[in-house]
């Protein structure tokens, strides 16, 4: 990888200061796979032994992999932090826009440290960052408002990703979420809570980058391949259909299915769900 990679550039926000920066880390990017192993690399460096979940000290850090952009089915941002909901490490997934708005404002990566004194929300646009005054949001009960009001503040339509919160990560509750768009979720162990705590209420990012390949017609024949697998193949027909929806029978003939907060594995009403 190139120092000048677009995938190698890291995009450091400091709430406490309103100020960021921008590093060439192409380090990172080679020495594990994809979002998450240079998350967990940022996050060594970013989180100390003993940080407080829910204090400034704590960072998120959202990542993608190389092939995000660029082939169907890498659409996913790994985000990375301590968990309010555990003390242990937090590590949580979205798909959507969020991984190719990421790679379209030119980062493979972004690190959010410290901690505002007041409500607000961040617009990256490419290799601009602001910091805008969210008191006004603070406090909406629907979260889904929150993301219809930036919306129309905020430019980028269609290719932009709208992060926000809503009252359970403003009140810290553990387990709370971060929605995406409108029906994804960061929505594994809390990373709603450390936003709030940030008070952090949203995290608008956009950008216009294109990803050059070296051999266009090679590039065009792997991506059809992978279109077709995605699309025509029985192995993928829930995801067109039902959705992750069709797992609840087959994990419940495994007794894999989460049931009654983990008490059990089997849940007799299964086929009503």
């Amino acid at each position: 990888m190139l120092a000048n990679d677009p995938l190698a550039r890291v995009l450091y926000i400091d709430l406490s200061r309103r100020a960021f920066s921008v590093r060439h880390r192409p380090e990172l990017f080679e020495a594990g796979l994809g979002g998450t192993g240079v998350d967990i690399r940022l996050l060594e460096e970013e989180c100390a032994p003993g940080t407080d979940p829910l204090g400034p000290g704590n960072p998120v850090i959202f990542a993608v992999g190389p092939l995000v952009g660029l082939y169907p089915l890498a659409s996913k941002t790994v985000a990375m932090f301590k968990s309010p909901h555990t003390g242990n490490l937090g590590e949580s997934h979205a798909g959507g826009r969020s991984a190719v708005a990421i790679r379209m404002a030119g980062y493979g990566a972004i690190v959010i440290r410290g901690a505002s004194v007041t409500p607000i929300y961040l617009a990256v646009e490419g290799d601009h960052v602001h910091f805008r005054d969210a008191s006004a949001l603070w406090g909406l009960h629907n979260a889904y408002t929150v993301g219809s009001v930036l919306r129309e503040r905020e430019s980028g339509s269609g290719v932009r990703t709208i992060m926000r919160i809503g009252r359970a990560g403003e009140q810290g509750v553990t387990y709370a979420s971060v929605i995406t768009e409108t029906y994804r979720h960061f929505g594994r162990l809390g990373l709603g809570a450390v936003f709030g705590s940030k008070r952090l209420k949203g995290l608008v990012i956009s950008g216009q980058r294109s990803l050059p390949v070296t051999d266009r017609r090679a590039y065009r024949q792997v991506y059809d391949t992978i279109f077709r697998a995605a699309t025509e193949s029985p192995l993928m027909k829930k995801y067109h259909e039902l959705g992750t929806a069709m797992n609840v029978l087959p994990l419940n003939a495994l007794g894999a299915l989460p049931t009654r907060n983990l008490q059990a594995g089997h849940f007799e009403g299964a086929e009503a769900i």
